[in-house]
Parts: C-alpha cells; structure tokens; sequence
C-alpha cells in the first residue's frame, strides 16, 4: 500500500479549501449518500482534505476503510460492510456511525502515486448503478486533477509550504477547520512580506457574528459549535481560492484578502455577508438564520501599517458597523 510522500505532506493539515468542498457537496447530493470526503492516508492518520455529511477531519490510520481502497490501487465498492470479511467487524461498521455502504477510489498525485481517495458512505447497504458507478468515477477523476494540480493554489501555495506539518497542525481549529489565530497570525505576516515584495495591496477583513450568544443559550453549545463550522464552509465557499479565512476565536473570523483594492475587498466581504445570511444553515436543531457584521481596511503599496495598526483599523471598522444597525460591512 502507497502513502502519502513528502511532496503531498503539504495537503496534510491544511484548511477548507472551496475546490475540493464542491466535489464532496456535489457527490452527496448526485450519489444520494449522506457522507463523501476526500482523504489522504499517512503512516499515522488519515486526513480529510473535505469531508460533507460527517464531523470528523482526522482518524487514526488503523481505523481508516480507506487503506482498503489504497491496498486494492482501483475502485472498491462494499454494497454491505456487516456481510464483507474484510469489513465485517469494522469499528466504523459495528459502532457509530455504523456505515453499512462504501465505495472508494484510489487518488493518484501528480506523479502518478496513489496518495489518497475519493470515498462515499451510506447507513443502509445499497448497490451502485451503472450510472451511479459512472459519475462515482467522473468525481473521483475531478477530485484527482485536483490533487494534481500543483498539490495547493494562490496563497496556500507560497504560505503553507514553508510550513512544516507539526506546525499546520498546531494552527489549525479543529472546530471549523479553518486556520486558528496563531495561524492567521503567522499567515498574515507572510502575507504582508509577500505584498511588499510584490507592491500590491492587501485587504484585511474581520467578521462577528450577529447575537450568536442567542443561538448557544436557546440551542446548546453543540448547535451553536455546528452554526460555526457551517459558517466557515460558506465563508470558504464565498472568497477567492487565493484568499484567507481564519477563525481567531469564539464568533470571529479573518479575511486576508489577496492583492485586493478597496472596491475588490469591499465586494468580497459583503459577498461573504450575503452568503452568510442568504439562507438558514442546516443544523441538528433545524434551520437557524444567521448574519454578520464585519470591517475592512487596505494596505496600499508603500505603506508600512504593521499588523497590530490594519487588525485595530478594521476592529474600529466592525465596532462602527456593529452600531450602525448590524448586517453590514464597514471598511476605511
């Protein structure tokens, strides 16, 4: 069985990132299963690049059904797990979530290494049509030319290599999967040296959540955690692929916001607002509606506002818009 090699540790521990939630929403909604991910398997764990229908990031390798599919090379499919040998006393099968139904697809790299798979689940066995087969396929493909294509894009690309995988883990939320204060924190000051370098400017966006303490007083904590991860999957889902989203705690989120002017920020961030509040998020307790406030500023080329002066800049912005009537984004 292949895993993953040095030049795909850069996938490892790294944030949500919009081009692979699209294959995984796409595939739980045209395969009709409750949970599809794309997973990279090391000798210790196995990552979730993206993950719908399911709140886990990682498991340990010894738990993971996908070593099948990376032993096998090709395609496995187990139309029931408890009737299979090979899966038959699974602790994913005997005990939650009891999948009953898996089907996955060996990923190759650019180098033409399987270093991962294209996977779907299901709590009630259920066999794969032809065509069912032939878009599970169509997806795996896409999700590989993904992992193919320069393993990571725009800044994620130029940040994240230079960082080592103790140190992605280390500055990553685990709740939302999004990069933790630290990491904006080091991300932001590479970003800055990069915009520098380059003489282009940066958008600096921070973003609260409306009233959220409501949402965990009516509905617990565990509904309000799962408002958070739903609220970075559409922040992800809303910027650019070369900008970047970070949780620096509780209900607050950074926008780093690539090479981008005032009007280009402007309309990112009241782009991420309206998605946000668009339409309700899914959550155990039912549909719950959300909205943010948000402020933004730019560094133009040249100026040499320090990290400490952009973060107080947009603070000052979000108090405004938070008492100019909320639901709004306010940028100087």
């Amino acid at each position: 069985m292949r895993l993953v090699h040095p030049p795909m540790l850069d996938l490892l521990y790294t944030p949500l990132e919009e081009r692979f939630e699209r294959i995984t929403r796409i595939a739980r909604r045209a395969l009709d299963v409750p949970v599809a991910a794309i997973t990279l398997l090391s000798a210790e764990k196995q990552w979730f690049k993206s993950v719908a229908g399911w709140a886990v990031s990682e498991l340990p390798a010894d738990l993971s059904l996908c070593r099948l599919t990376l032993e096998d090379g090709g395609t496995v499919i187990i139309p029931d797990t408890r009737n299979d040998p090979r899966t038959s006393g699974h602790p994913l099968v005997v005990s939650r979530p009891k999948f009953r139904f898996y089907a996955g697809h060996a990923l190759a790299d650019g180098t033409g290494i399987s270093a991962g798979t294209f996977c779907v689940f299901d709590l009630r066995p259920r066999r794969f049509t032809e065509a069912d087969l032939a878009c599970f396929r169509d997806l795996a493909a896409l999700a590989a030319r993904e992992l193919a294509d320069e393993h990571l894009r725009g800044a994620h690309a130029a940040l994240t290599a230079k960082l080592g995988l103790a140190r992605r883990q280390a500055m990553m939320d685990s709740l939302t999967r999004l990069w933790n204060r630290h990491g904006a924190m080091t991300l932001l000051q590479a970003a800055l040296e990069h915009a520098d370098r380059t003489r282009t400017p940066i958008g600096i966006a921070l973003l609260d959540l409306d009233n959220f303490k409501y949402i965990n007083d009516t509905f617990g904590h565990q509904t309000g955690d799962e408002v958070l991860r739903r609220i970075g999957e559409r922040l992800v889902a809303s910027v650019r692929g070369s900008d970047i989203v970070a949780r620096l705690g509780g209900d607050e989120f950074l926008v780093i916001v690539d090479s981008a002017d005032e009007a280009t920020t402007s309309s990112i961030i009241q782009r991420a607002l309206d998605a946000l509040a668009r339409s309700p998020l899914t959550t155990r307790d039912g549909p719950i509606r959300v909205a943010a406030s948000a402020g933004h500023t730019v560094r133009k080329p040249g100026e040499r506002a320090s990290i400490e002066d952009l973060l107080e800049r947009a603070d000052r912005q979000l108090l405004e818009s938070k008492s100019a009537g909320r639901r709004r984004a306010v940028s100087r």
